[in-house]
């Protein structure tokens, strides 16, 4: 199986169960958002926002670091996840008690005090099960992340329909998050026990210290890309209320959905990039640049297609009360570009032990989005959060490749020039043929699905190779079923 094949075909297992997790979390913003309304919802998209930030210290780069040193030798599981366990959790006590405290002393009180407390459980279970994950993604067996990602998605939607139906309050739509995370926690935990070995643990100060000095950079890339990725929402809160929040936070959730999506692909990546490292640089490099063209392939047209409908999706999925949100969608979306391709070349420094690059960047991301939605939040609320967003994307971007190109891997410009031109092109040619017929949503959305595959055909965006690719994974499929 050659190693773009293998990465597919991790990926793809991913993303098609992200389409019945995201399939779920669809239909669970749709109830939601319409039964609590834009106060009660910006409510808890506030709560998210925040534990978004809190939630990277309770790991501190010691997943990360954990997959790239098991993934180049499966028999180091044990130890060093086992080991990096007992620190999650303590860390994660500690986040959760600090939370607690930033919550009381933050002028919160009632509800709204109280959601901020029951999201911040989910914050607590989620830390632990993300760690499993780690370990499911260290060894290539992404299946069992899919398992335990579509029980939390289900359960959530089940749990918040009963609290709806009963006529539970905001307050007990937000604890549909901990307690579907606790049984997708609890599920996680089988699934270690039956299929990977006992934990062991080393203590000694040099293995501890091996975990942190090198977890470190991580970690830190974790909190300032949380801090350019969540700090609108929190900004938002405090400067223009819950309402605001609501109408970004609506904007958001789609690309909450697309960047989920990328981590998922990013977690079948990662392991690969670093085995590659080791064995094989040439294959590590080709590997880069196919993902930066699929990713390419898949999030124009998305940020294209979301732009031209954001009217039709906004009112679909949260109804006529957040029509608002359409304007900032228009903006927002463009953001998924930058952020897939930018997100691929941080995986790739991560995997190459360039960690501190990336540090570098996220600082300077976070830079940007706070100094940017301090100036433009004031101007144009949640559509200067828009705005915002798209540019610090973009800069990280930028900042990225710049980065990567003091390393061997560095980006061949003209090589990219033509492959971006072919996508580009196919996006045109299906942007035109949207506002030409002027279709609604839905039969516009598979018209411009069968124009797009046509034009990549057509401009060679999508080549023999590609082909190749993606009939030799249907082919495996296939053989296997």
């Amino acid at each position: 199986m050659s190693v773009t094949t293998r990465v597919v075909k991790n990926s793809s297992l991913l993303m098609v169960t992200s389409v019945v997790t995201n399939l779920m979390m669809f239909l669970l913003t749709l109830f939601t958002a319409r039964y609590l309304g834009t106060y009660n919802f910006g409510l808890i998209s506030s709560a998210l926002s925040v534990i978004g930030i809190f939630g990277v210290f309770c790991d501190f780069g010691l997943g990360m670091y954990a997959i790239q040193k098991v993934s180049r030798d499966h028999n180091l599981t044990a130890r060093y996840f086992g080991t990096a366990f007992v620190l999650r959790l303590i860390l994660t006590i500690l986040t959760f008690v600090i939370y607690v405290l930033f919550t009381t002393v933050s002028g919160f009180s009632g509800e709204s005090f109280w959601v901020m407390v029951v999201v911040g459980g989910y914050m607590f279970f989620n830390s632990l099960t993300t760690f499993y994950y780690s370990m499911y993604q260290s060894n290539e067996q992404m299946h069992f992340q899919t398992i335990v990602n579509a029980v939390y998605s289900v359960g959530v939607f089940i749990v918040a329909l009963v609290f709806i139906y009963l006529g539970g309050n905001v307050v007990w739509i937000a604890a549909a998050y901990p307690i579907s995370m606790f049984i997708a926690f609890v599920v996680g935990h089988i699934i270690k026990i039956r299929h990977y070995p006992r934990f062991t643990f080393d203590f000694s100060k040099s293995f501890i210290g091996e975990l942190i000095v090198n977890g470190i950079p991580f970690g830190i890339t974790g909190v300032f890309t949380s801090i350019y990725f969540w700090i609108a929402s929190v900004m938002l809160t405090f400067m223009s209320g819950n309402v605001a929040v609501g109408l970004f936070s609506s904007s958001q959730k789609l690309l909450l959905v697309l960047s989920s999506l990328f981590m998922l692909i990013s977690n079948a990546v990662f392991p690969v990039m670093s085995q590659l490292y080791v064995t094989d640089t040439v294959k590590l490099n080709a590997l880069y640049q196919k993902m930066l063209k699929y990713l390419l392939i898949l999030s124009v047209p998305i940020a294209v297609g979301s732009a031209i409908y954001s009217a039709d999706i906004i009112r679909i999925i949260f109804g006529e009360a957040f029509m608002d949100a359409s304007t900032g969608l228009s903006v927002l979306i463009w953001a998924v570009i930058f952020m897939f391709l930018s997100g691929t070349t941080s995986t790739l420094l991560g995997a190459i032990n360039k960690q501190f690059l990336v540090t570098k960047v996220t600082m300077g991301g976070a830079i940007v989005s706070v100094a940017a939605n301090m100036f433009l939040i004031p101007l144009f609320s949640f559509v200067g959060a828009s705005i915002t967003a798209v540019l610090t994307e973009f800069v990280v971007l930028v900042l990225m490749l710049y980065a990567l190109r003091r390393t061997e891997f560095g980006l061949n410009v003209r090589k990219a020039v033509v492959p971006f031109l072919q996508v580009l092109i196919a996006n045109i040619i299906m942007a035109l043929a949207l506002v030409y017929l002027h279709l609604p949503f839905i039969l516009g959305v598979v018209v411009a699905v069968v124009v797009y595959v046509i034009a990549l055909f057509v401009t060679g965006a999508f080549n023999k190779e590609d082909r190749d690719i993606l009939f030799g994974l249907v082919e495996q499929v296939r053989d296997r079923g």
